[in-house]
């Protein structure tokens, strides 16, 4: 999961001209306990007393301040607000290239964290940290949702999960099929290489990790395991993020398995980094805005509708203009269906190896019988 310095450019695939995506739905308040989940109840995902505070934080970050507002609060500590700051007139400067934009917000960034340090006596500029928020970004997320939600709770049903657990797309992705980060997570779910590695997930073609079903598959059992080794759902999707056995170290150290003390007091959470000690609130805090969207977003919501592709292994090489052939020569619709395959392959005068795996929508049957039975 990636905290926001400042604006950063995502971009959301589309594939419009799919007919089998031109059906939408407007957007209904979710079902969660109706399964009988491993280690479940109705206050399972109930907010700890002691992270309130920082739930109702990543609340309004989700709700009240776009990608091109932020605040400003000591450092480790979301509780000490110290000023907003607005850059929407930067970056919608239309003289503005779009570096030319991300500099000059850095440029005003700087100003006004001075000024705060200034007004606060605050003599280390370093403990002013700044959280961008992610409104428009959340509701994106859930009108992408549409298109995989159905099918991340259908295989946490299948392994007994509690459905809520697919909530955290939100928090590491928001269902942006092409997000990555620093430390080189990848995909919807962020999985690490390493974890990628052991479960031979990455190809010389392609990474599963990028694949919506299969990285869905190997999150739902590592957060099985974490659970079996943590017992407390909490812990396990905080061990998500900061790794089950560092974690695991810590409920050992202070022998205490209740994450929000854990979060919260002083010394368990020098433990933490940043990311890892509110990675729990920021579950929390996008489950509740994703179960309240009609509360938070007057308008309307319109969900993408599920994305229902039709998996194959080609058997021998395929160029990729013949794939591309069959998305009516549309890229943003190849994208979307097979992101986990390695863009190197995806150019001109390229050619995929056999036993590549496809995905392609259910209207192309015919176009791909000649792969299927060469």
């Amino acid at each position: 999961m990636k905290f926001f310095v400042f604006l950063s450019a995502v971009i959301f695939l589309s594939s419009a001209s799919l007919k089998a995506q031109e059906l939408r739905s407007t957007w209904s308040p979710p079902q969660f306990g109706m399964t009988k989940a491993i280690g479940y109840s109705s206050d399972t995902f109930a907010v700890p007393e002691s992270l309130k505070p920082d739930v109702d934080f990543w609340i309004r970050i989700y709700t009240k301040y776009t990608t091109q507002q932020g605040v400003f609060h000591i450092a480790g500590d979301t509780q000490k607000i110290l000023g907003d700051i607005d850059l929407s007139e930067t970056f919608t400067n239309p003289q503005w290239s779009d570096i030319r934009k991300e500099l000059e917000a850095e440029l005003v960034i700087k100003k006004a964290r001075k000024k705060i340090a200034a007004l606060h006596k605050i003599k280390n500029i370093n403990q002013i940290r700044l959280q961008m928020g992610l409104k428009d970004r959340m509701l994106k997320a859930i009108e992408l949702s549409g298109l995989y939600l159905p099918m991340m709770e259908k295989i946490f049903t299948e392994k007994k999960l509690p459905l809520e657990l697919t909530r955290m797309v939100f928090v590491e992705s928001s269902f942006n099929i092409e997000a990555g980060s620093k430390a080189g997570a990848s995909g919807l779910w962020q999985i690490m290489p390493r974890l990628a590695r052991k479960f031979k997930y990455i190809n010389v073609s392609y990474d599963q990790r990028n694949h919506p079903v299969y990285s869905t598959q190997l999150a739902a059992q590592i957060l099985k395991e974490n659970y079996q080794i943590l017992k407390s759902w909490p812990l396990a999707v905080t061990a998500y993020n900061h790794g089950v056995g560092s974690l695991k170290k810590i409920v050992k150290k202070y022998g205490v398995r209740d994450i929000g003390y854990l979060a919260d007091n002083v010394k368990a959470k020098k433990s933490f980094g940043f990311a890892s000690r509110n990675f729990y609130a920021t579950f929390l805090a996008a489950l509740h805005v994703e179960s309240h969207a009609n509360l938070y977003f007057p308008e309307p919501i319109i969900k993408r509708s599920e994305l229902k592709p039709r998996e194959l292994r080609i058997t021998k090489a395929m160029k990729y203009e013949q794939l591309l052939a069959m998305f009516d020569d549309d890229k943003d619709s190849l994208k979307l269906y097979n992101p986990h395959l390695r863009s190197k392959f995806l150019k001109q005068g390229r050619t995929l190896p056999a036993k590549t795996i496809l995905c392609l929508p259910e209207s192309s049957k015919k176009r791909t019988a000649e792969i299927e039975n060469p």
